[in-house]
């Protein structure tokens, strides 16, 4: 049996709806369900829905609707809320040139485990990953699923720029940096695919939901699908869930 929701204000123009405490795919399921529930009911007021692990934040314009009368609201929707079907999603595979300049940690993750480079990498490649969620910059994908073994602490000094496509660790989990930002993740690798493109229709090559999994490629490998990538003749590749 599910915890009950939790009904939280956030500040004057947002409420936050808790669907738990854990970090799990049954809880972030719930949060899907949630938004595609409260999305099909157009409500005025309602401005943007921002997910999370185990959270949705709700932000709406005060002058339209009230806090009050979207908790009435959102309690006459809420009640069904296991009926609701996710859409599926196939895994969307991930190419990743590993190490060398590209990923310039990867040998102290290794050396941090006790394990070889290639060991990391087919560690780190042999998952199914869930998108728990977007955040941080634009299309910035926080991944649920990473093996344990491999779990390194950030990096106590961060870095000032890291590449768009840098793929890295922290801790627990593994994600991608769509866009060229600072950061103290562990970089292990390098995917040439665009997460966040403003010319693009979506935006975001990632959804919260969406299933990733990532396979590595060599050098000339990268530069061909960069440059497939640059003339628009490259087409991301999906399979079905087995």
């Amino acid at each position: 049996m599910r915890a009950p929701l939790q009904y939280i204000p956030s500040g004057d123009s947002a409420l936050i709806i808790k669907a738990g405490d854990d970090i799990s795919i049954e809880t972030n399921g719930i949060v899907r369900k949630l938004l595609i529930r409260i999305e099909q009911e157009n409500i005025d007021g309602i401005i943007d829905f921002i997910p999370a692990y185990n959270e949705l934040m709700v932000c709406y314009d005060p002058i339209i609707v009230g806090y009050r009368a979207l908790l009435d609201i959102f309690a006459s929707l809420t009640d069904d809320i296991e009926t609701v079907e996710l859409p599926e999603s196939g895994i969307i595979h991930v190419p990743v040139l590993y190490g060398g300049r590209n990923g310039e940690d990867l040998p102290e993750v290794a050396f941090c485990h006790n394990l070889s480079e290639e060991e990391v990498i087919h560690i780190h490649s042999l998952p199914n990953y869930r998108v728990y969620m977007l955040g941080f910059t634009p299309g910035f994908c926080y991944l649920g699923g990473m093996d344990e073994k491999i779990s390194t602490p950030r990096k106590q000094n961060p870095r000032m720029k890291i590449p768009a496509g840098a793929v890295g660790i922290a801790g627990n989990q593994t994600g991608i940096y769509p866009i060229v930002s600072p950061g103290g993740w562990q970089l292990i690798g390098r995917t040439p695919l665009r997460l966040f493109d403003p010319n693009r229709n979506p935006e975001f090559l990632f959804q919260a939901g969406d299933t990733i999994k990532f396979y590595p490629i060599s050098k000339d490998e990268y530069g061909e699908i960069g440059n497939a990538i640059e003339e628009g003749r490259y087409e991301t590749k999906r399979t079905n869930i087995p």
